[in-house]
């Protein structure tokens, strides 16, 4: 990543080319033109057209965001007074309630519904016509399949700038944790882009509380597919049947290694079919007394199954309470999003597992790899205060893992 002031230095020449100080940005493709092109896309594109409850912004030509009029006129003519449109869609957008980064997603069945700010923006009025209440996204009792995006620049890892106010932010992370809370789907997150604020892997200054968006339209990529997660869509005339089918689990893994297991991934990195798809499978061979180390998935929750052998299976959820239980073949078991957990093989012989996610790309991150064995390594000063010991301690354990 970048020195955080060369990452402040860009996203300032940035804003200052999108807030028209530059020609540039009039004369990169044509404003309009990339508003059409994106616009059309987003129309054609067959996850959209199977969506039928999405939030959208409502853009801003003072904030140089990508129209969405367009968009927004397709799902909203002929609403019926349900809030559904021809196209079979409900729709919600934003509006801001204060300056906490508090924001809404509210239901509206017409343009009419609109009415602009204090800073000119349109938003939903908080009640319609009859006086009623709009629908507001988080009390629906149905979840929505599609978040339409803006942001002031992104990078293809699916990270996202917003304005500083956090609003977005805060809004998807409590919708994601009501989705998980209600066993909802998560929505699919899609950015909406103009060339120019595409930016370098790294020179996108992130915090722990950012989100990342899921798919990113852009005029420079619509001549190529859309990509999701960073991986890119095959395009439908060069698809077959081997793009949907994986033989990568069918052997045992070796286990010879430090910790007596080994994680054969059915990922999107292995199985390029799984993109866009939201589900992935792992195999998990275990020698015996082998040790699935303490580990967290970012991106997803776990469910497995035990095929052979004897597991101790266990995690810590953030209340700090610590859940186990051996289980045995054809016993399961599921691991909530982003705890850490562990398998050991408690039984006499091998054992053996398969763990499924709802992410193509559930990321994973090894406790004890990644406190001792980083590159760079985490300072030592900060690990002996961490776990209260003295360096000889710190660094026996790091050289256990070649650090």
């Amino acid at each position: 990543m970048v020195p955080f002031m060369e990452s402040l230095s860009l996203l300032h020449a940035l804003l200052t080319l999108l807030k028209g100080g530059n020609s540039k940005f009039v004369a990169l493709g044509g404003v309009a033109v990339q508003n059409n092109a994106i616009q059309s896309h987003v129309l054609e594109a067959p996850w959209f057209k199977s969506s039928k409850r999405l939030c959208a912004y409502i853009s801003c030509s003072a904030l140089r965001e990508v129209d969405t009029s367009k968009v927004l006129s397709e799902i909203l003519q002929n609403s019926t007074n349900d809030g559904h449109s021809q196209m079979g869609k409900m729709l919600y957008v934003p509006r801001v309630e204060d300056r906490n980064s508090h924001m809404r997603m509210l239901n509206i069945s017409s343009i009419d519904d609109l009415i602009a700010n204090s800073m000119n923006i349109l938003e939903p009025a908080p009640v319609d016509a009859d006086g009623k209440e709009r629908e507001d996204v988080m009390l629906a009792d149905n979840p929505v399949d599609l978040l339409l995006l803006p942001g002031l620049a992104f990078d293809k890892s699916g990270r996202r700038l917003g304005r500083g106010g956090g609003y977005y932010d805060t809004f998807l992370m409590k919708y994601q944790e009501l989705a998980n809370e209600r066993k909802w789907k998560q929505p699919l997150l899609v950015a909406l882009s103009y060339s120019l604020q595409i930016m370098d892997d790294g020179d996108i200054p992130v915090t722990p509380n950012d989100v990342r968006v899921d798919a990113l339209i852009t005029p420079s990529d619509l001549t190529a597919s859309l990509s999701v997660n960073g991986f890119p869509c095959k395009p439908a005339t060069n698809v077959t049947s081997n793009d949907f089918f994986f033989d990568g689990l069918s052997q045992e893994a070796n286990t010879s290694n430090i910790f007596g297991s080994t994680v054969t991934a059915g990922s999107v990195l292995t199985f390029p079919g799984l993109n866009t798809l939201g589900i992935s499978i792992n195999r998990v061979d275990f020698a015996p007394g082998g040790l699935n180390p303490p580990h967290v998935h970012p991106r997803s929750t776990e469910s497995g199954v035990v095929i052979e052998g004897k597991l101790l299976v266990g995690f810590v959820s953030t209340g700090n309470v610590f859940y186990s239980k051996i289980i045995t073949a054809g016993e399961m078991f599921v691991i909530p999003k982003g705890l850490v957990h562990f398998q050991l093989n408690v039984g006499e012989g091998k054992a053996l597992a398969f763990t499924a996610f709802n992410s193509q790309l559930p990321g994973v991150e090894v406790l004890p790899i990644t406190l001792f064995a980083s590159t760079p390594s985490i300072p030592n000063d900060v690990l002996t205060k961490a776990f209260q010991v003295g360096d000889d301690v710190i660094n026996s354990i790091k050289s256990k893992f070649g650090s």
